[in-house]
């Protein structure tokens, strides 16, 4: 385990790291004192510049360094870039105080040892009563607190409602029931749905496709590692195959375009908005198209995500942490920000609609028609996922693009779920 991450962190130190998404140069992390004497906590952000996440969280930093008397020293990346600069900054033990996250980093980072255990600051804080036990157990591992939620989301089933009347069809409740509109692109001239079969978003819908089966891609073991099960439980693998045999018969039937097998979520979300196709499984930031695009927009409704008649409903939630870092020299001011991005005032100013908070929502479909899907969310299991998302990608293609039969390809994802395991030194024996 120490020479894999020590290899990972040698070969991260050696990739270039200019091309962040704004925000200037970060400086060192570090305990230094602001001009007033307060502390300057250094803050890693993944906000998209422009936006009114952004706008909203740079006042409202700006009013917390008026009442704390610290200087808060904010630099902004994409995740992307945000994921090497923290391996790089781990490296050399200079990191940053407080950063956003992404729940795939959980695992991780954790199993590299440089997350703070909050539990005890999260355990006395006011207003953790306002985070479900579903958003405190996606900040969790090993029963440690080891994040703070900024920003949470779930998917739905959104459907465009005229063109579903048009095709006198109901909007479906189960796949048995999605699997039956193959008249609709006769009467519609859109195929009634869509796949994401490639990038970041195909693993979070298979995820989700298997959770209705009970299904989880790695399971806790005693001793607190982890494995996929699917090989060495008959029921399990059934199961499994029947998710493949699903995303099979959407192609074969032509409930989705055969061309979505190479799309990825920029594909299917764009031909979502502007009404190439009738529904797709998504998140409420597709609110932003309704202004872009207002003609094809303007009909849709959000419905829990289809489910199979012998599984039950499940969604994908992903819940974003803020991470204080273990080397970080100002741990009780990062908890303090990182509890203040978290609280009532802060989630109504920047994330209303996508709010971690029971006490946060509008009256906006956007807001409280997902947020009253989040009872059924789950999440990826907390282990390092980059090998593991890849594959569950690859056993899509090779369903869909190489021919490879469902339980084939059910049977190559265990083993390579649990090759990665290994690799990373965390699979149970």
């Amino acid at each position: 385990m120490k020479k894999w991450i020590a290899a990972l962190l040698c070969a991260v130190m050696v990739m270039s790291l200019a091309a962040c998404s704004g925000g200037g140069e970060s400086s060192d992390g570090g305990g230094e004192e602001s001009s007033d004497g307060g502390k300057t906590i250094e803050l890693w952000t993944c906000w998209t510049e422009g936006a009114d996440t952004e706008k909203a969280g740079k006042e409202q930093i700006a009013k917390w360094e008026e009442e704390t008397g610290n200087t808060v020293n904010q630099t902004n990346f994409t995740y992307d870039m945000l994921h090497e600069k923290i391996l790089t900054a781990a490296a050399g033990g200079n990191v940053p105080d407080l950063i956003w996250g992404l729940p795939e980093y959980v695992g991780e980072f954790y199993n590299m040892g440089i997350l703070e255990d909050l539990t005890d600051r999260f355990e006395s804080w006011e207003d953790k009563s306002a985070l479900s036990d579903a958003v405190v157990k996606a900040m969790t591992i090993d029963d440690k607190v080891v994040g703070i939620p900024y920003e949470m989301t779930v998917r739905a089933y959104l459907v465009h409602e005229e063109d579903f009347k048009t095709a006198e069809v109901e909007i479906p409740e189960t796949w048995e029931d999605l699997l039956a509109l193959s008249d609709y692109y006769g009467k519609v001239g859109e195929y009634p749905t869509e796949l994401a079969c490639t990038g970041v978003r195909s693993p979070q819908e298979l995820l989700v496709y298997l959770a209705q089966y009970d299904l989880e891609i790695a399971t806790a073991q005693d001793g607190g590692k982890y494995k996929c099960t699917w090989n060495d439980n008959a029921d399990e693998l059934e199961k499994a195959t029947k998710v493949f045999q699903f995303y099979k018969d959407l192609v074969d039937k032509k409930i989705v375009d055969e061309n979505s097998k190479n799309w990825g979520w920029e594909e299917t979300d764009e031909n979502f908005a502007t009404g190439i196709v009738g529904s797709y499984v998504t998140g409420n930031w597709l609110a932003e198209r309704e202004q872009s695009n207002p003609d094809t927009m303007g009909d849709v409704k959000v419905a829990a995500i289809p489910y199979p008649s012998d599984g039950h409903a499940a969604t994908y939630m992903e819940c974003k942490p803020l991470f204080i870092l273990t080397d970080s020299k100002n741990k009780e001011e990062a908890f303090d920000l990182a509890c203040a991005f978290c609280s009532k005032e802060w989630q109504e100013a920047g994330f209303a609609d996508r709010s971690p908070r029971s006490d946060v929502s509008t009256d906006s479909k956007w807001s409280k028609d997902f947020q009253a899907l989040s009872d059924t969310g789950i999440t990826f299991p907390p282990v390092t996922l980059g090998g593991i998302t890849q594959a569950m990608q690859d056993a899509i293609a090779k369903v869909l693009q190489e021919g490879e039969s469902p339980e084939e390809a059910a049977k190559w994802l265990c083993d390579a779920v649990n090759s990665s395991l290994e690799d990373t030194g965390e699979l149970s024996e």
